[in-house]
């Protein structure tokens, strides 16, 4: 995470009210920060990736990770970067809406494990904040980094995401289903 890290997560949610002050200064900052970054990024972004930006998932309840499926296609001499793709899945449930996005790699994806002292739940993890940056590495390519509530980033390098939502009707059956029976 450039913008919102973990240690200033940590910081943000001080039980010292001096601290957690200064460390609402530094928030503000960073939103700030991220907000200019991102807007000097909007025209090199095709429309799902600014779709993508802007989608607001904090506090969604992370339902699964599918492990990146390994590699469809790779052609490793195509100079000056092999030619990798692959894809995953990721889906959270927030307030009464799934979303699954699903990504088009162009490699793996990786997980950076929180820090020992991380000092909140590790249990039911939820979606605290994310960022969309173009990758230095090529045009096209993107990096998706996602701070989890159990201190845990997942950076997802992708090439084209893909938004899928639908409101969950937990309990109740469907007008087409009722129409049916």
């Amino acid at each position: 995470m450039r913008f919102f890290t973990p240690e200033l997560f940590i910081k943000f949610n001080s039980p010292d009210d001096v601290a957690a002050d200064r460390a609402d200064e530094d928030w503000e900052a960073a939103i700030r920060e991220y907000r200019s970054h991102l807007e000097g990024l909007r025209d090199h972004m095709p429309s799902q990736v600014k779709k993508l930006a802007g989608l607001t998932l904090h506090d969604a309840e992370i339902l699964a990770c599918e492990p990146p499926i390994e590699q469809f296609l790779a052609l490793p001499d195509l100079q000056p970067f092999p030619f990798w793709f692959g894809f995953t899945i990721l889906s959270v449930k927030q307030g009464d809406e799934i979303f699954s996005l699903f990504y088009v790699l162009w490699d793996r994806v990786r997980r950076h494990q929180s820090i020992e002292s991380w000092p909140f739940s590790k249990l039911r993890t939820h979606w605290l904040y994310d960022e969309v940056d173009v990758a230095p590495i090529g045009r096209g390519m993107f990096l998706h980094r996602v701070l989890l509530s159990d201190g845990t980033v997942i950076e997802i390098p992708f090439v084209s995401a893909l938004i899928h939502n639908f409101p969950l009707q937990e309990g109740r059956q469907s007008d087409a289903s009722r129409q049916i029976a």
